[in-house]
């Protein structure tokens, strides 16, 4: 089997497993500074080379614990840069501060950025959960409406329905901060003229 190939099933099985340990194929496998490489190149601490070799230990499998902490060193260099700190903030990911020197205040200078328009895509997007939420409840409302027969009833309905226009009104006040185009277009405060007469009220 070629080098190249057995790298590519130690990844494979990393993905598989979560990465949360060490498989016992892994430990057999051997490659202990490609394995290094991937877990510095995905931001993961020196600290995990001992969880490692205990797990490859009581496979009697002895861990090459200085290969790992090579390509580990090499592969955090490729991990630190402004343009990865951007994109593991983007998704979300946790940052659990491996980087050090020069490029560490680059990298989360770029993580922060990154990881608050994460949150503000996030809470774009509950919004439009509950929004859709609010408007398949206020139409299930209209429907009872139709079908009440007494008094008491439709008054109960009624206030149900004027409290799903507020929170509906609501929302749609605080979706609009967001422009015509979802979290990149964010201008907070602001709600143009047209928007009181464009529909996005309920009563």
């Amino acid at each position: 089997m070629s080098a190249k190939l057995r790298v590519s099933l130690l990844f494979i099985t990393c993905v598989v497993s979560g990465c949360a340990v060490v498989s016992e194929e892994a430990c057999h496998a051997g490659l202990w500074y490609e394995r290094g490489l991937q877990d510095g190149a995905r931001g993961r601490t020196q600290s995990l080379v001992y969880e490692i070799a205990r797990e490859c230990q009581n496979y009697g499998v002895h861990a090459d614990s200085e290969a790992w902490l090579r390509g580990h060193e090499e592969g955090v260099e490729r991990f630190c840069t402004a343009e990865n700190g951007f994109y593991q903030g983007r998704r979300g990911h946790q940052y659990a501060g491996v980087c050090i020197g020069p490029t560490a205040d680059l990298f989360l200078d770029n993580y922060q950025r990154g990881l608050a328009e994460y949150r503000v895509e996030q809470r774009h997007r509950k919004l439009h959960w509950r929004r859709d939420a609010l408007v398949r409840e206020l139409h299930l409302v209209h429907r009872a409406l139709d079908r009440a027969d007494s008094d008491r009833q439709r008054r109960a309905l009624y206030f149900q329905r004027s409290r799903l226009s507020w929170a509906l009104r609501s929302l749609d006040m605080e979706l609009h901060r967001y422009g015509l185009f979802g979290p990149g277009d964010v201008t907070p405060g602001f709600y143009p003229p047209v928007f009181f007469s464009s529909g996005l009220f309920y009563w």
